[in-house]
């Protein structure tokens, strides 16, 4: 009353209140008189004629100048009418309602354990049911019927459509929300202001809004009694305006809270790629909570939610493959394909969460062709998608980046590189840091392992943009392009840098599904220190650990080219019969052992084999270098050379002219270039042309500085490996290469010249 006696002057004696039974307005009006003479008049039945009513009450009051009159109206009354006849106050529905410090002021010391604020917020200021509670706190079933009992009433004149009671669905109130609601299903976009007005929204007593608990439950049974479709479509709408207003995860907390599983499962989807791109554990933690019976409806739970249990804080590993695989027999995998091709008929969400589950399953049982195909199949769907409706464009960048995967690991490199570029597009538009990241460290990787480091460095670029603002999954983000710069450093011939670059790698490959790669990359280490033993070692005892993943086409071709490419350098030539069948033969290190063996017929024959766009070669200019180096088996004439310096300047990839240079003849090309001098001399290391090589500070990795200080200490080869938990072999390697790199030839040599580098 206090609240409400602030608007009033004290010259109107005359008060009508428009409010529901159970809000006190009784007592109200009684509070108003007061001491005054006065009288209260129950209008609220009906069934008066008000306009003439009204006239009677103010012949009274002319005829008493000290008579105040306080007129409880009925729900459907027009307060306009009334009060445009003569200066009346007017106390509606909202008016009535206790505020957060009026309840608590109500209960005082009789509060329940909930409190005065649970008090408040379950009954949302209504003052018989807050009095009830506050009475009795096992009162809640009789509070319940006070309120029942008044809104019905109420509704039945004020929301007589029943929209505004539709709001009683909606957990969470606030301009945005309530329209984003209402905009969802309504053709009459409701407000914020007529819940308000209406008394089914008020303030919380911390800034917001809130529908009290008991208030909620009212407007929920009425609408209910229209019909469980319309219910579910409100639940739906629910949950999506949430998820437009306040995020996914308020929207996925809020289904959880309410039991809306089935709005729920429609939610994720449609947005499970923008939470597990957020937080994967939540989207664990809200699977998890989904009942079983729920959980039945969609067979796909399971697969789900075992891909959710390979990610951790750092990112998600999928499983490495450990039996044998067997399209056929993985009954799995059919049901996979049986559902997504029929619900490709019409795609849509469901269609490409299934399709993710079978590319994702096939890889990781090792069915890699199968994914492959798979794969396909989900682009022609999501494209197809793409031109009937709207999807969330997180979604379309996470399809067109697992399908690129599942293509990349089957050999299809020219679809797998469009799918990325198609995927970092949307990933543009939806803004997701990862998505960006990720897809630009794996252009850059596909581009420089088909030798064009012009594009990969293009794209290590777009990654070092987006990585910044990676949270959860920066370390799968940052893998591939670290592969993809330690590829462009052997390309550069930068050996420091490419020693740094493996040194922020793992000291042997993890379940990253590019672990081909990285495995080629410490092979190429090895090869490079003249280890062509152990880089065949490496390879063989990985195919041996790994035989399924291994048998993946990306990893045959890897691994081939490694061990092809050793034999090549290691022997100067290639010998007949060698254990690469030639089936996986890479045709460009097929014709560089030709021409090594002196036979340049069979290397051109070769390199019509190559295609023209192979991908997972390192082709780049190298194709046209051998084919000049075939047909001018003498050495370079003016033109060839005049034409291998208009290739390099537009690349200026060494790698590929230390290769040329290894042909007979041709070991002078680099002195026929216009190169810096650094490279120079990056380029006389490979092939030891440079006079005198420019002196250059060694570049230790931090394991080799580690060894380095140890030696320094007195410690032997055994006593290094048992500190730091190696075998003496390991450690062995590790002094070979510091002795290479400090060029000595012992211990002494060694610490001697580090003293000399100032290392």
């Amino acid at each position: 009353m206090a609240r409400f006696l602030a608007w009033d002057d004290g010259t109107c004696r005359l008060l009508f209140i428009r409010s529901a039974a159970g809000t006190g307005r009784g007592y109200f009006a009684r509070s108003w008189i007061g001491n005054r003479d006065g009288e209260v008049l129950d209008w609220s039945a009906g069934g008066l004629d008000e306009a003439a009513e009204t006239e009677r009450l103010l012949q009274r009051l002319r005829a008493d100048a000290t008579l105040h009159l306080a007129v409880i109206l009925a729900p459907g009354a027009s307060l306009w009418d009334l009060s445009s006849r003569t200066p009346c106050l007017v106390a509606k529905h909202r008016d009535l309602l206790l505020d957060a410090r009026e309840t608590a002021r109500l209960v005082g010391t009789h509060a329940t354990a909930g409190g005065d604020q649970g008090i408040h917020e379950l009954s949302g200021g209504w003052l018989a049911a807050a009095q009830a509670l506050a009475a009795d706190p096992k009162a809640g079933a009789r509070a319940q019927q006070i309120i029942r009992r008044g809104l019905a009433a109420w509704l039945a004149h004020r929301d007589p459509g029943g929209a505004l009671s539709e709001a009683g669905f909606l957990p969470a109130f606030d301009r945005r929300t309530v329209e984003a609601f209402y905009g969802e299903f309504s053709p009459v976009v409701h407000t914020l202001e007529e819940l308000v007005e209406a008394g089914l929204v008020q303030e919380d007593g911390r800034g917001g809004w809130m529908m009290p608990a008991m208030v909620r439950q009212v407007l929920v049974e009425r609408v209910g009694l229209r019909g469980h479709e319309l219910t579910s479509a409100l639940e739906q709408a629910s949950v999506n305006a949430m998820a437009a207003t306040r995020g996914v995860g308020a929207a996925v907390d809020s289904a959880v809270a309410r039991h809306s599983w089935s709005a729920l499962l429609n939610l994720l989807l449609e947005h499970w790629v923008d939470i597990f791109l957020g937080n994967p554990q939540q989207l664990g933690a809200v699977a998890a909570k989904v009942p079983p019976f729920i959980a039945a409806q969609t067979e796909y739970m399971r697969i789900g939610l075992r891909f959710l249990g390979q990610t951790d804080r750092d990112g998600m590993a999928l499983q490495l493959p450990g039996f044998e695989p067997d399209y056929a027999t993985n009954q799995t995998a059919q049901r996979l394909r049986r559902d997504a091709q029929r619900l490709y008929a019409k795609p849509d969400n469901q269609a490409l969460a299934v399709g993710l589950l079978e590319t994702g399953h096939l890889r990781m049982e090792g069915l890699y062709p199968e994914a492959a195909h798979a794969a396909k199949r989900l682009l022609e769907a999501l494209h197809r998608a793409l031109d009937t409706q709207k999807l969330n464009p997180a979604l379309v960048s996470w399809v067109e980046l697992q399908a690129g995967i599942s293509l990349q690991l089957a050999g299809f490199d020219l679809q797998a590189r469009q799918a990325y570029e198609r995927g970092f597009h949307w990933a543009q538009v939806s803004g997701k840091a990862f998505l960006l990241a990720d897809l630009a460290g794996k252009l850059a990787l596909i581009n420089i392992l088909e030798g064009d480091s012009a594009s990969a460095e293009r794209w290590l670029a777009e990654h070092d943009v987006a990585v910044g603002d990676v949270g959860w999954g920066r370390t799968v983000a940052e893998r591939t392009a670290a592969m993809a710069r330690a590829y462009l450093a052997l390309a550069r011939l930068d050996y420091a840098g490419f020693e740094e670059l493996m040194g922020t790698l793992p000291p042997k490959p993890d379940n990253d599904e590019f672990w081909a790669a990285h495995a080629q990359l410490l092979a190429l280490r090895k090869i490079n220190a003249g280890l062509s033993d152990a880089a065949r070692a490496l390879v063989s005892s990985l195919r041996q650990e790994r035989r399924y993943a291994s048998a993946s086409p990306l990893a045959q071709r890897l691994f081939d080219d490694t061990l092809m490419l050793a034999e090549i350098l290691e022997r100067g030539g290639m010998r007949t019969g060698t254990a690469i069948g030639a089936e996986h033969r890479d045709p460009l290190l097929l014709a560089l052992g030709h021409l090594l063996n002196g036979n340049p017929d069979a290397a051109l024959a070769a390199l019509q084999d190559v295609p023209l766009t192979r991908g997972m070669r390192r082709r780049g200019n190298l194709a046209l270098y051998l084919d000049l180096a075939a047909r001018n088996p003498e050495g370079p004439t003016p033109q060839a050379l005049q034409r291998v310096r208009r290739l390099h300047r537009d690349s200026g990839v060494l790698y590929e002219i230390s290769i040329l240079g290894l042909v007979p003849g041709w070991s002078e090309v680099g002195r026929a270039l216009q190169l810096e001098p650094e490279e120079f001399q990056r380029l006389g290391y490979a092939l030891d042309l440079a006079p005198a090589p420019l002196p250059r500070r060694p570049v230790l990795t931090a394991r080799e500085q580690e060894v380095l200080r140890q030696l320094r200490a007195g410690m032997t080869r055994r006593q290094i490996a048992e500190a730091d938990y190696r075998s003496e072999n390991t450690v062995k390697t590790q002094m070979r290469s510091l002795y290479r790199k400090l060029e000595a030839s012992d211990v002494e040599h060694a610490l001697e010249h580090a003293r000399n580098w100032g290392l």
